[in-house]
């Protein structure tokens, strides 16, 4: 009796152990096979000087220890967006092995174009920043700026500098998807290159806007009449006037521009109209024919969401004209533009119904004062992302605020920047732009001023 106990007792023991190597046969292998690919993928997308890309995937860095105790420590990545992946993991270490209270940001490209650029140094209550054109410093730096006019049509990693695990990349430009230099860039190609974006958008990780209504004021200090019954129209000479040099005649500006001539006074300067007769041409001259007129034509080369550029805020606003504007939506100047401040052609069921409510401010002081009312407001407290000046300081913000275990990467830069369906901007007609029956010249009939 006691051998037969003894014998089962011993087929028991033997078969737990029989099971117990076929799970160590069946599980672990695959468990370390996991292990191994997770740092060869990795390993793989930091082999920056081969791809240039950043590593993005489902996977945090892991312990091997934690999987081989079978701990439930598995990281994630979460779609933030279908345009980019952000994900948390072990803080990058730096190349010369610490942080730096002052944060170095090379801009890659041509220092000449940048100069104007790049803002005097930040408000106070902004961490310091070293915002250098030398390429050379790339190395030791914690973000790296690339504007998209030098960077190669399709990515090759030959053409950019070196890229390390701890700085960001990031994308800046201050034109529309549609614009030519833009559209000869294949950005599908820059797919998990870059970091941030930094545009005229508001979403983007870097707000960088043509302009904004505090620095309008500023602009406009000393000549704002902080009287709420201020007659702006004093001293207006002309109507509408319009500075136009992109005169490629499928914009769709000009359809709407020719049918307003039609109904009303409207000077046109510029290479498609009325060469500029000055001194020395620039700003200084444009500028003091536009304050000479009531309106200004603030129409946008493409109808790109949020794309509002210099047309409205310097042209116009700061050259004390109500802007009529034709471009983004309604709603996109609205969330940026002095309230009250201009005059959507959206509103308007045609040019001519347009060019008869012009007229009918032209003849209503009271009417067209409404629309520079905002000039005798406080002048408004805003974020520092208020133009591209400024926007270098909410860069130098973000890089000492950023979680330092916290990894982004634009999947799908194309789509962010167009749309899934290319609904960002509306269509256009491309044909050549050098051809001069592609473009357009209005005759001249001018105001006296």
């Amino acid at each position: 009796m006691a051998r037969g106990k003894l014998a089962d007792l011993l087929f028991l023991v033997c078969l737990l152990i029989g099971v117990i190597s076929v799970v160590q046969f069946i599980f672990i292998p695959k468990m370390q096979s996991s292990t191994e690919d997770v740092h060869r993928y990795r390993g793989r997308w930091f082999d920056t000087e081969k791809t240039g890309k950043v590593p993005f995937g489902p996977i945090k860095t892991l312990n091997t220890s934690d999987l081989d105790t079978r701990s439930s420590a598995v990281g994630f990545a979460y779609p933030a967006s279908e345009f980019f992946t952000v994900w948390h993991e072990d803080s990058v270490p730096r190349v010369n092995g610490k942080l730096r209270e002052k944060k170095k940001i090379v801009v890659w490209g041509d220092g000449e174009e940048w100069d104007e650029t790049i803002s005097s140094p930040c408000r106070p209550d902004v961490p310091p920043c070293d915002i250098t054109l030398d390429t050379g410093q790339s190395e030791g730096a914690d973000a790296v700026v690339f504007y998209y006019s030098r960077t190669p049509n399709v990515f090759n990693s030959r053409s950019m500098p070196k890229r390390y695990p701890h700085q960001y990349w990031i994308f800046f430009s201050d034109e529309a998807p549609l614009y030519p230099a833009m559209r000869a860039h294949d950005f599908a190609s820059y797919n998990g290159v870059f970091n941030m974006t930094m545009t005229y958008r508001l979403d983007s990780d870097v707000p960088a806007l043509y302009g904004s209504t505090a620095i309008v004021h500023n602009k406009l200090n000393g000549k704002d009449r902080r009287h709420s019954e201020e007659d702006y129209s004093v001293g207006k000479k002309g109507l509408a006037v319009w500075f136009v040099s992109n005169c490629y005649k499928y914009l769709p500006r000009f359809a709407f521009a020719k049918e307003l001539l039609k109904h009303m006074d409207l000077d046109i300067f510029g290479k498609c109209g009325k060469d500029i007769v000055c001194p020395e041409k620039g700003y200084d001259c444009s500028d003091s024919i536009i304050k000479q007129y009531k309106f200004y034509l603030a129409f946008e080369s493409y109808h790109c969401r949020e794309y509002i550029t210099e047309k409205f805020w310097r042209n116009a606003l700061e050259n004390e004209a109500v802007p009529i504007v034709l471009g983004p939506p309604k709603c996109d100047y609205e969330q940026i533009a002095p309230p009250n401040s201009f005059i959507h052609v959206d509103d308007f069921e045609s040019p001519e119904d347009l060019a008869a409510y012009l007229k009918r401010l032209d003849k209503d002081k009271e009417l067209y004062n409404q629309y520079l009312k905002w000039r005798a407001l406080p002048i408004p407290t805003e974020s520092i992302f208020s133009d591209f000046g400024s926007a270098w300081c909410r860069l130098c913000k973000k890089l000492h605020d950023v979680d330092t275990t916290e990894r982004k990467v634009y999947t799908d830069i194309d789509g962010w920047l167009k749309g899934k369906n290319n609904e960002k901007c509306e269509p256009v007609i491309f044909l050549d732009y050098t051809d001069p029956r592609n473009n357009v010249r209005f005759g001249y009939n001018f105001t006296p001023l």
